[in-house]
């Protein structure tokens, strides 16, 4: 019961189930009460063509002047029957098709002129349907006798039964094709919400930056509510990366102050004590670089809708490298696809993540820095491979830890590859070290989502 259409579905067709059983059975007894006083009004017809027809003999006795003129009154036992006799006491006369049997009538007789209806046993086991009346006839030494008309009562049973079949198939039928159009109607009433649902995973892949398209009444405030809450998203983001240059500045000067004091420990011969202060200060930088970078980092939530070309960030990269110590006696080798998808990554966040990678192998490489990348399923791999001593295979977890320097001969804090890993996973992505080619060297592989190209 989590599905929202489900919900609905059983909502309506427990309704639609509802509604048509009550309408069956309301057509049904209706129908049963119609075809009663039909067959009611024809017995009564009856009855009264029997009075018409009641004449007195010369005897003083009763007979007919002729048959009635329906052939079941004749039939022996056919389920059609009359009887005529006094108010109480025998019947005088009875029609042919009760042979030797009378109609059981109640007691006692109904009220002169009155028309009385009711159910009652007849030969055969039969239920009858009786209709009868206490008439006096307008004739000389007539007594008051008492008119009854009976007929089968399964005539209406059958008829009702009859009318059953075809209106619960019918309702049936009914049933499913309103169970279809309600399947049909919860689906277009969910639509807009399969729709923001496309928006949002649009949003997800870098593909938009809002939730835009036109949306029904009932849920463009749900919408305003998304694209505020993005908005205050991106504006709270912001001031985190704004607060986190601000700290990042406030802790360069009693860094530098700190690095100062140990260059004076130095030199006045302690250098025990300089070595330690040197040590606390690497550390600390390499804490506060790794913090920063994660503060400033912009993260997937408030990067919906960021698309980053890859070879714009590798040119500006590189043409910051070749500026530094090193940087220009290396031979930079970049082999990128011309038609690489944009990668679902800030571009801040992307420059750190390669700016940090190529930075290291600028500083470790011998002479090569190569750089690659391919589009493999739905990801960007990015590698990064250097020809420099690498590192050994028990110790890239330390590395990617953070904090761990092998190698104290080359400036730095020890904290990069570990930035990259956290920004990487940030994203959805992954880091892997593994040997350059021919085991020598280091091949950084840095997989991130690649964007999906906008809607036209």
């Amino acid at each position: 019961m989590n599905s929202l259409r489900l919900r609905l579905l059983i909502g309506a067709v427990t309704g639609i189930a509802i509604a048509l059983s009550l309408a069956g059975v309301a057509l049904v007894g209706f129908f049963e009460s119609h075809v009663r006083q039909r067959y009611v009004k024809e017995l009564d017809d009856h009855l009264l063509q029997l009075v018409a027809m009641i004449e007195t003999g010369a005897d003083g006795g009763l007979r007919l002047k002729q048959e009635l003129s329906e052939p079941e009154f004749r039939r022996p036992l056919s389920g059609s029957y009359w009887q005529v006799g006094p108010a109480s006491g025998q019947p005088g006369l009875r029609s042919r098709s009760l042979w030797d049997e009378k109609l059981m009538l109640a007691a006692p007789a109904p009220e002169r002129g009155e028309r009385r209806v009711y159910d009652t046993g007849g030969p055969g086991g039969r239920r009858l349907l009786v209709v009868e009346r206490l008439i006096e006839l307008p004739l000389p030494s007539a007594p008051v006798l008492r008119f009854s008309v009976a007929g089968e009562s399964r005539i209406v049973d059958d008829a009702r039964r009859d009318f059953a079949g075809v209106v619960w198939a019918s309702l049936l039928a009914l049933g499913l094709l309103l169970a279809a159009a309600s399947w049909f109607q919860v689906g277009a009433g969910l639509a807009p919400l399969r729709s923001l649902r496309s928006r949002l995973d649009e949003m997800r892949k870098g593909a938009a930056a809002r939730v835009e398209g036109s949306f029904p009444v009932e849920v463009v405030g749900l919408v305003d509510d998304l694209n505020r809450l993005i908005e205050t998203q991106e504006a709270e983001a912001e001031r985190a990366r704004n607060n986190a240059a601000k700290l990042g500045h406030g802790l360069k000067t009693p860094l530098a102050v700190l690095a100062a004091e140990a260059r004076g420990l130095r030199e006045r011969g302690e250098a025990t004590a300089a070595d330690a202060v040197e040590y606390e200060i690497a550390a600390m930088d390499g804490q506060v670089a790794r913090a920063l970078a994660s503060a400033r980092a912009v993260g997937p939530r408030a990067a919906i809708g960021t698309r980053t070309d890859l070879h714009p960030v590798i040119d500006r990269l590189l043409s910051v490298m070749r500026k530094l110590p090193g940087g220009a006696a290396l031979d930079w080798q970049v082999v990128l696809p011309q038609q690489l998808s944009p990668i679902r990554i800030d571009r801040r966040d992307l420059e750190d993540i390669l700016g940090n990678v190529v930075d290291n192998a600028r500083k470790w490489a011998k002479r090569t820095v190569r750089i690659s990348a391919r589009l493999e399923g739905g990801d960007v791999v990015v590698a990064i491979e250097d020809d420099g001593p690498g590192i050994p295979a028990g110790q890239t977890g330390d590395v990617l830890s953070g904090g761990v320097r092998l190698d104290r001969s080359v400036p730095g804090s020890g904290v990069g590859l570990s930035i990259v890993k956290d920004l990487t996973e940030l994203h959805g992505g992954s880091v892997r070290l593994q040997p350059g080619k021919g085991g020598a060297g280091l091949c950084v592989i840095v997989t991130l989502e690649a964007a999906t190209p906008p809607p036209s």
